[in-house]
């Protein structure tokens, strides 16, 4: 299943609609790439304002237990950490290198109600304390160098090259899964773990409604999505849509 395709004439991402055949309930998934031509992202947020309900990427909910000073600290660690993560695409973006912006799609505007599904920024904290030092002093270092590299020299081609995506490597992991328990205990990413866990419980609740949810994730995060949600409840893909992200 191809997720994102890098071709002759620029980037697309494929929107996979995922329907099973007993309920009425569905799920569109919206790979995203977090830097693109603004028409991308417009697209995205026109398909969207006709969902009844969106589960966004986005680290940074807290607990109810957490204290302001906490929070504070929390949301200041993140804030440094992410950025060097995202340093890679922001920096072309922010420039607007090639024409390319970074993803701003404003939930809020669209109408819909929006949940967050990811990870708190005290999940996030303990994560990135369990990365070995050497490991977040490199990340802080190289993601900022990486975005300078590609503001000053880097193509539209130059950025797509990473970019292809299938879902060939997981392909058979899921084959004999039977529980949430035993998908979750396979997944190595605490994000995918939180994502596929609201999806369930929704699936629980709302089955029998005719609505859509939409996923807007991280092209990476969309293989465990559909894999998972078909081998708990037998969702399968139908009328993949493509959208353009770039073109060169």
């Amino acid at each position: 299943m191809q997720i994102i395709e890098v071709g002759m004439l620029g980037v697309r991402a494929s929107v996979l609609r995922l329907t099973r055949r007993d309920t009425p309930l569905r799920f569109d998934v919206f790979p995203m790439v977090h830097i693109g031509e603004p028409a991308f992202y417009t697209a995205v947020a026109d398909r969207l304002r006709r969902c009844d309900l969106i589960l966004a990427e986005g680290v940074g909910g807290e607990s109810a237990s957490s204290d302001a000073s906490g929070r504070r600290r929390r949301a200041a660690r993140r804030s440094v950490a992410i950025s060097a993560l995202t340093a890679g695409y922001r920096l072309p973006a922010r420039f607007k290198r090639s024409g390319l912006v970074e993803q701003d799609i404003r939930y809020e505007k669209l109408g819909v109600p929006v949940r967050y599904p990811d990870m708190t920024d005290e999940q996030f904290a303990a994560g990135w304390r369990r990365v070995p030092l050497w490991q977040r002093a490199l990340t802080l270092v190289a993601g900022p160098l990486v975005g300078l590299e590609r503001l000053t020299v880097g193509s539209r081609r130059a950025l797509a090259r990473h970019l292809e995506l299938t879902d060939a490597d997981w392909h058979d992991e899921f084959s004999d899964l039977e529980s949430v328990d035993d998908l979750l205990a396979l997944l190595g990413d605490q994000r995918d773990k939180l994502l596929i866990t609201a999806m369930d419980e929704i699936h629980q609740q709302r089955r029998d409604e005719a609505i859509t949810v939409a996923v807007v994730y991280g092209a990476q995060h969309v293989t465990p999505v559909v894999h998972g949600m078909r081998t708990l409840h037998g969702y399968s893909v139908r009328s993949p849509e493509w959208l353009t992200v770039f073109d060169f």
